[in-house]
């Protein structure tokens, strides 16, 4: 019988990335012992497939996206388990929440309010002396034109206070440009959840650099940093690569690895799976977004296949259950997550997807549009056509054959 219990938050996922994580986990934890609970929304759990179902023992019905209702429940129904944890963005919080009424190890609701709440993180950094960007905290148009004339000429950055998945971002070279991204905050995707739109937003000062992540897991309190990752962009801030190892030589991959570590321990994340935006610029590391939660877009399984051996959620449960860690595994070889963007119109047919699928270099690969189906302007992580994920020997190798694979896949669109 299992001695210990997990609670998982968030149990269901609608990304393929999400869903794998969640494979990865339930996998890991029962290999050490646990019977796994997963908690989530009637809805999520009506919608699941049954193979997601399959990954927890039992499951119970929660809002997992409202600290409040989440609290209650805690304190009404005492579950019996051992540790607490969630893949979720939105579900960060109210697992801090539960942890907090349970008394069990978990980052604070304070450090995880600090983080989701963008411009409090970049001023608590700010005063432990981390380069930030210029950040003003608005609340309509008159706002952001005080902040933007006082820091001009631009650009800037215009984006949720408590976001994710590059939605509602944008740069704003002009101020007459401003009105256009704030018209993005009108109409949230089904991604949010049932979250009310924040009263507030941001703007920053455009940060010149190119932007990378750093991948990683808390134990014992201490932050390592288990990977870097190169990010690639298209039009619209729409990641559409990631690649380990980041190809930063070692000086600046150091540089950042300390100022991440760091920058964690000053926001008071003491626990969890972590990722964490950096740019490298002229003047060294500035650093950009922290989460305590794993990066999306298949992150984890590119940082699993270069540290071979290495069980990211295994180490995570370790550390909630006080186990300790033992050495982590070295890095070797080299992953890339490619996501593929098929141009607007009617699709006719997609042709050499087949192909990738059976490359025996393939982890995973998803097509997420179907004959049929009328494709928009990919404009966040969730409205691209298909990914798929593969692993090699070197970052050269990885590239090149990613590249030849992703060529070979036409959307015939109308």
């Amino acid at each position: 019988m299992p001695d210990v219990t997990l609670l998982v938050m968030g149990s269901t996922a609608m990304t393929p990335w999400g869903r794998d994580q969640i494979r990865r986990l339930s996998r890991q934890a029962r290999r050490r012992g646990a019977r796994l609970l997963g908690a989530d929304t009637p809805e999520n759990l009506r919608a699941a497939p049954e193979e997601q179902h399959s990954l927890v023992d039992d499951v119970v019905e929660l809002d997992v996206h409202d600290p409040a209702a989440c609290r209650a429940w805690a304190a009404r129904t005492r579950p019996r388990v051992d540790a607490v944890l969630t893949i979720r963005e939105l579900s960060v919080l109210p697992t801090a929440v539960v942890c907090d009424e349970l008394g069990l190890r978990g980052n604070t609701p304070e450090a995880v309010t600090l983080i989701r709440n963008k411009d409090l993180c970049r001023q608590r950094l700010r005063e432990a002396g981390f380069a930030q960007p210029l950040t003003e905290l608005c609340k309509d148009a008159a706002d952001a034109e005080r902040f933007m004339d006082g820091t001009g000429p631009g650009p800037w950055i215009v984006k949720p206070r408590d976001g994710l998945a590059s939605i509602g971002v944008s740069r704003v070279d002009r101020p007459e440009q401003l009105a256009g991204a704030l018209a993005k905050f009108a109409a949230p995707p089904a991604a949010m959840g049932s979250l009310p739109p924040s009263p507030y937003f941001l703007v920053e000062t455009y940060v010149e650099g190119e932007e990378y992540s750093a991948e990683g897991v808390v134990t014992g309190g201490v932050p390592r940093v288990l990977a870097l990752t190169r990010k690639g962009m298209a039009h619209g801030f729409v990641e559409v690569s990631q690649r380990v190892p980041a190809g930063l030589d070692a000086a600046t991959a150091s540089a950042a690895g300390e100022a991440v570590a760091g920058a964690l321990t000053a926001a008071g994340v003491r626990h969890g799976v972590f990722h964490v935006e950096f740019w490298v610029t002229a003047a060294g590391i500035v650093l950009g977004e922290l989460h305590d939660r794993g990066g999306g877009d298949y992150i984890h399984a590119l940082v699993e296949h270069t540290r071979p051996g290495l069980e990211l959620y295994g180490t995570l449960v370790d550390d909630l259950l006080g186990r300790g860690a033992g050495p982590l595994p070295g890095a070797a070889g080299a992953a890339r997550a490619e996501f593929l963007v098929a141009p607007p119109g009617r699709l006719r047919a997609v042709r050499g997807w087949d192909e990738i699928g059976r490359h025996p270099a393939v982890i995973a690969a998803h097509l997420q549009v179907a004959p049929g189906d009328t494709i928009g302007a990919a404009k966040d992580s969730y409205t691209r056509s298909a990914v798929f994920v593969a692993g090699g020997d070197s970052p050269d190798d990885i590239d090149a054959l990613v590249t030849g694979l992703a060529s070979g896949v036409v959307f015939d669109v109308g």
